[in-house]
C-alpha cells in the first residue's frame, strides 16, 4: 500500500516508526525504491504566490529512528546502511540543472543523524556533505543548531585523533563563506557564512578554545586560512579594524559582521586553548605572527600576548619597533601597553619609549609636527601611570597646540550613542541643597551649556529638577513664588515635578499636603499666564533642543489643571475653582490656533496647546456640574455660570476652531448631561455638515470616542448628523467605523430598522460598512441581549446575503465575517443551515476555520445530518492543514457515531493530505462503514 501515494506512504512510515525494531525493515523499505534520491523533492509552488513550500520526505523520518536503534545497538553494519542512503541522497543531481536538491527539511535530519550513530562509523568524507546541506537558499540555521548538540559533541566526548580531525572538518565546513549580492545596510558585496550566524557563534563560543587545545595548529589554521581570505580581498584592503575593531569583545564591534566576527574569534579562542596546551609550539606561532603581513593575524597575535604575557613577553619585546605602533593594530597594542608594561624588562620598556620617540612625521598634510607629537602623546596615555612616562606625558599634554586628548585613543574611530536630554551639570541631591540654602532659582538660571558631546545640558538640568522635586515635594513647596524668576525651562519642570506626585500611578509616592499645596499651584499658575513673557514665541534652539518652551509651560497648566478636575476623590477644593476657571479662560483666549488635521483629528486635537486648554474647560465644567447636582439634582445654575466660554468656543467653530469640535463631540454624552438645551440648539454648529464640512469631518472624529447613549443617538439622528456622516467621505476611518456602530447599537435599540433610510446607507457603503456592523453584533455577545435583539442579528445576517448575492463579486470577507455570528444560532434549522451553507465556503478568509468547527460541534446535537452537510460545504473550499486539540477530528468521529458515516468519510478524505492522523482515520471509518 505504501507505493500507492505520499499519503499512504507517509502511513507507512508512521506505522514502522512506531515498531520496537523499525531495521527489521530497512532492506525491505530500500529494496523497494522508497530511498531513491528522486523520492526527496526540492521546493515546490506554494499557494501563496510568490512563496515555495519545502516537502518532508517522509522516508528520513524512518531514517532518524534506524539511525537512533544503529546508535543505542552499537551497530556498525546498520550504520552503514543508514548512511549510504544519506550519500546517495546528498550526491544526487538533477538532469538537467545539474544541482542537488534543495531541501532543508531533509538536510537538518541528515545533521541529526550523524550526531546519532557511533562516531566511527563516520567517514571523513561523510562530512564534506555538510558543505551540500548548509548550501539551501531556504534555511541554514537548523543544520548549525543540530551539528552543534550532536556530532560535535560526540567527537569532543570521543577525543580520539582521528575524531578530533573530523571535528576539525565539521567546523571547517560550517565555517564556509560566500561573497553575498544582496544589499544590507545599504553597502553591497556583504560577507556571509552558510551557516546561520546565530548557531554557527555559539558552536565556536562552545567548542573552538577546546578544538585549539586538541588539535593545535590544525585549528588555528581553519581560521587563519579564511582571515586571510577575507582581508586580502580588495573588499577588506582598507583596514581590519573596520571590520572588527576589537579581538576581545567590546561594544565596538559591529554585529552585523557576523562572518569577519566568527573567523577572528575562532582564531582567537582556539590560539588561546593552544597556548594552554602546546605552550612552546604556539608560542613559536604567536612570534611568526607578530611579524606576519597581514594586519589582521599581527592583530590576534598581540592580543594573545596580552593574555598569556609571562608566554609570549620576549616574542613581542623582540619585535618592539617604531614599525609596530602601525595606526592599523593601534587597539591591540595600547591595551596591551596599558595592562602590560609594568611587566616588561627594562630593555623592553626603553624600546617602547625609542619607538614612540622615533615614530615618522605623517607624509601628507599640514603641520607634520604637531600631528606627529598628537600622535606620540596618544600612545604615552595608555602608560602615562608609569614614572618613566610621566615628565614626557606631561609635557606633551601641556602644549596648547596639540588640544584635548581623545577620550579613547585607542580606536581610530569610537562609536556612541545616548538617549534623553544628556547630563545634568548638579545632581538631586545638589538641588536639594541649592533649595534649602536659597540659591536654587540663581543656580538654575546661571547654568551655561558648553556645547560640548558629553557635557551638561539644560534639558540633563531640567530632568534632574523634575526628579528632585518628585521626590522630596515638600522641600520645594515654599520655594514656588520665587521660581517666576526662574527660566521658563526650570518653571515646567518644577510644575511637572508635583505633577509626577499627584498623577496616579503605581510607584510609590511622597506625602505631600495637597490642601496646603493647592492653593499655592493655583497662585503660580494665576501669575504664570498673567506674565507677558509667558505669551512669547518660543526660542526655535529650545523646540530643537526639547527643553520645554513657553507653550509646553502653557499646556502643562492646563493638564494640571484638568488633572486636578478629572476625580472628585483627588480634585481641588471647590473654593478654588473660579480662580481654576479664570486661568483657563486665559488659556482658551490665548492659544494660537492649531492645524488642521483631517487624517487623525482626536489625536491631533489632545496634543495641542489650544486641545489642552480644552479638555481642562470640559473637565472643569464637569466638575462644577457634578457638584451641582450633588446638592441641587440640577445643573442650571452650574451650566449658566459657564455657558458664555462655551458660547464663545463654538461661535468660532465656522472653518476654524477644530480642535474644540473634535473634543467637544467627544465629550457629547456629558454635554448632554450637563445642558441637554444648550446641545440640542447647537448640534447644528457642532456638526456643520453643509456650511463648514471640515469643521463637520473633525467632529465626527471626534465622535468616534464618545460614550454612545440612545438620547444623543436621537438628537444626532433627528439632526441628520448620523445621515450626514455616512454620506461624507471622511479621511478618518475611525469616523466611519464609529457611526456605524453607533447605527448597530440603534438597531438593537429599536430605533432603526433594516429598512431605515440610515440602515440603507449602510447597506450603500458596501461591504466594508456591514463588516462593521457584524464586527459589532459579535463583540456585544457577551451583554444581556434579549430574544428579539438576537433575532434582529440574525435577520442583519439574511439581509447581508441577499445583499451579497445581487453584487457582480462575491464579498468574500463579508461572508466570512458573517460567520462569527453563529454563536447567536441554538439550533440548526433549516433557516440556521440556510446561513451557514452561505458562508462557511469563506470562513477560512477570516481565520476562522477553527472558531466555525468548534461552534458545529456546539450543534451537532441538534441536526446531524445538517452539521454534515455544512462541515462537508467548508472542507470543500479550504481544507485546513492544523487542527488544535483534534476538534475537527473528534467532530468527524461524532458524525460517525450518530449515523453520518458518508459524511464523515467524505470530510476526513478531503483532510488526508493536509491533517496528520487522517489517513488512520479515513481508513477506520471506511472499514466501519
Amino acid at each position: 500500500m505504501m507505493s500507492q501515494g505520499d499519503e499512504f506512504a507517509q502511513h507507512g512510515f508512521d506505522l514502522l516508526v512506531k515498531r520496537g525494531e523499525p531495521e527489521k525493515y530497512f532492506d525491505a523499505v530500500r529494496s523497494r525504491g522508497f530511498f531513491d534520491p528522486v523520492k526527496n523533492r526540492g521546493p515546490e509552488p506554494s499557494t501563496n504566490p510568490g512563496f515555495v513550500h519545502i516537502p518532508i520526505w517522509h522516508a528520513v523520518t524512518y531514517l532518524q529512528a534506524v539511525a537512533k536503534r544503529a546508535g543505542e545497538t552499537n551497530d556498525d553494519t546498520l550504520s552503514e546502511k543508514v548512511l549510504c542512503v544519506i550519500r546517495d541522497v546528498t550526491n544526487f543531481r538533477d538532469s538537467e540543472s545539474g544541482e542537488p536538491t534543495d531541501n532543508y527539511q531533509t538536510y537538518f535530519r541528515f545533521a541529526d543523524i550523524l550526531g546519532v550513530l557511533p562516531v566511527r562509523c563516520i567517514k571523513l568524507d561523510d562530512l564534506k556533505l555538510i558543505r551540500t546541506w548548509i548550501a539551501s537558499k531556504y534555511d541554514k540555521g537548523m543544520i548549525g543548531y543540530s551539528l552543534g548538540k550532536g556530532l560535535l559533541k560526540n567527537l569532543f566526548a570521543s577525543g580520539t585523533t582521528e575524531d578530533i580531525k573530523k571535528a576539525c572538518l565539521v567546523i571547517e565546513e560550517c565555517m564556509a563563506f560566500e561573497w553575498s549580492s544582496e544589499e544590507r545596510r545599504g553597502r553591497s558585496k556583504e560577507l556571509v557564512t552558510l551557516v546561520d550566524d546565530y548557531w554557527l557563534k555559539e558552536m565556536l563560543n562552545t567548542y573552538a578554545r577546546e578544538l585549539g587545545q586538541k588539535a593545535g595548529r590544525d585549528a588555528v589554521s581553519i581560521f587563519e586560512n579564511g582571515l586571510r581570505a577575507i582581508f586580502s580581498d580588495k573588499r577588506r584592503s582598507y583596514g581590519s579594524s573596520l571590520w572588527r575593531p576589537s579581538i576581545e569583545p567590546s561594544e565596538q564591534n559591529l554585529d552585523w559582521h557576523g562572518a569577519e566576527n566568527r573567523f577572528v574569534e575562532g582564531m582567537r579562542d582556539s590560539l588561546d586553548g593552544w597556548l594552554g596546551s602546546e605552550p612552546q609550539v604556539a608560542t613559536v606561532f604567536v612570534a611568526h605572527a607578530l611579524k606576519d603581513q597581514s594586519e589582521i593575524i599581527r592583530r590576534i597575535a598581540l592580543h594573545a600576548v596580552t593574555e598569556h604575557f609571562d608566554l609570549l613577553r620576549d616574542a613581542f619585546e623582540a619585535v618592539v619597533t617604531a614599525d609596530l605602533f602601525s595606526s592599523g593594530q593601534r587597539h591591540e597594542l595600547y591595551r596591551l601597553l596599558n595592562l602590560r608594561f609594568g611587566e616588561l624588562t627594562a630593555a623592553g620598556k626603553s624600546s617602547v619609549l625609542e619607538s614612540i620617540r622615533k615614530l615618522p612625521p605623517p607624509s601628507t598634510g599640514d603641520e607634520s609636527s604637531r600631528r606627529l607629537k598628537f600622535t606620540q602623546r596618544e600612545w604615552l596615555s595608555s602608560i602615562k601611570s608609569h614614572g618613566e612616562v610621566a615628565g614626557w606625558f606631561s609635557q606633551l599634554s601641556s602644549d596648547p597646540e596639540l588640544g584635548p586628548s581623545s577620550d579613547h585613543p585607542d580606536f581610530l574611530a569610537y562609536h556612541e550613542s545616548w538617549g534623553g536630554p544628556g547630563p545634568a551639570p548638579f545632581g538631586e541631591d545638589l538641588l536639594l541643597a541649592f533649595a534649602e540654602d536659597g540659591s536654587l532659582v540663581d543656580r538654575l538660571n546661571g547654568f551655561i551649556e558648553t556645547g560640548s558631546w558629553k557635557g551638561p545640558t539644560t534639558g540633563g538640568l531640567v530632568a534632574a529638577l523634575e526628579g528632585a522635586v518628585a521626590a522630596k515635594p515638600n522641600v520645594f513647596l515654599p520655594l514656588l513664588e520665587t521660581f517666576h524668576e526662574a527660566k521658563v525651562a526650570y518653571q515646567h519642570a518644577i510644575i511637572q515635578g508635583f505633577k509626577r506626585v499627584f498623577d496616579p500611578s503605581n510607584e510609590p509616592k511622597p506625602n505631600l499636603d495637597w490642601s496646603d499645596a493647592w492653593p499655592k499651584l493655583i497662585a503660580f499658575f494665576a501669575k504664570c499666564v498673567a506674565a507677558p513673557d509667558l505669551w512669547k514665541p518660543s526660542d526655535e534652539h529650545q523646540k530643537l533642543d526639547l527643553v520645554p518652551t513657553n507653550g509646553w509651560m502653557r499646556a502643562l497648566i492646563a493638564s494640571f489643571l484638568e488633572a486636578g478636575t478629572r476625580d472628585d476623590k483627588t480634585a481641588y477644593p471647590p473654593n478654588l475653582l473660579p480662580q481654576g476657571w479664570a486661568i483657563i479662560r486665559t488659556l482658551l483666549d490665548r492659544a494660537p490656533e492649531s492645524e488642521l488635521s483631517l487624517n487623525d483629528p482626536m489625536t491631533h486635537a489632545l496634543n495641542t496647546e489650544k486641545g489642552r486648554a480644552i479638555s481642562a474647560m470640559y473637565n472643569h465644567a464637569l466638575r462644577v456640574c457634578r457638584l451641582e447636582n450633588l446638592t441641587s439634582k440640577s445643573t442650571v445654575k452650574a451650566w449658566t455660570s459657564l455657558q458664555e466660554a462655551f458660547d464663545a468656543e463654538i461661535g468660532k467653530c465656522c472653518g476654524a476652531n477644530y480642535d474644540f469640535s473634535t473634543l467637544s463631540a467627544s465629550y457629547i454624552a456629558n454635554l448632554d448631561f450637563m445642558s441637554r438645551g444648550w446641545l440640542a440648539d447647537n448640534v447644528g454648529a457642532l456638526f456643520p455638515a453643509a456650511t463648514y464640512p471640515n469643521n463637520f469631518k473633525v467632529a465626527v472624529g471626534g465622535l468616534a470616542y464618545a460614550k454612545p447613549t440612545r438620547p444623543v443617538y436621537q438628537l444626532l439622528a433627528s439632526a441628520n448628523v448620523i445621515a450626514d456622516g455616512l454620506a461624507v467621505e471622511l479621511e478618518d476611518r475611525h469616523g466611519r467605523e464609529r457611526i456605524v456602530e453607533w447605527v448597530s447599537l440603534a438597531y438593537l435599540w429599536d430605533d432603526e430598522e433594516l429598512n431605515s433610510p440610515v440602515i440603507q446607507k449602510v447597506f450603500s457603503g458596501g461591504a466594508d460598512d456591514l463588516e462593521t456592523m457584524a464586527s459589532f453584533f459579535w463583540r456585544v455577545r457577551g451583554d444581556k441581549l434579549t430574544v428579539k435583539q438576537k433575532e434582529k442579528i440574525l435577520a442583519f445576517w439574511d439581509q447581508c446575503l441577499s445583499w451579497s448575492s445581487s453584487q457582480a463579486k462575491v464579498p468574500q470577507q463579508l461572508l466570512a465575517r458573517l460567520g462569527r455570528l453563529v454563536e447567536y444560532v441554538d439550533t440548526l434549522d433549516e433557516n440556521a443551515k440556510r446561513r451557514l451553507l452561505a458562508i462557511v465556503p469563506h470562513v477560512h478568509n477570516d481565520y476562522a476555520t477553527d472558531a466555525m468547527v468548534e461552534e458545529l460541534a456546539r450543534l451537532v446535537d441538534t441536526s446531524p445530518p445538517a452539521t454534515a452537510e455544512i462541515l462537508e460545504r467548508m472542507l470543500e473550499a479550504s481544507a485546513p492543514n492544523y487542527d488544535l486539540d483534534d476538534k475537527l477530528k473528534k467532530l468527524i468521529e461524532e458524525l460517525a457515531e450518530r449515523g453520518q458515516s458518508d459524511g464523515a468519510i467524505r470530510c476526513a478524505n478531503r483532510l488526508r493530505k493536509t491533517l496528520p492522523g487522517m489517513v488512520d482515520l479515513y481508513k477506520r471509518l471506511t472499514l466501519q462503514s
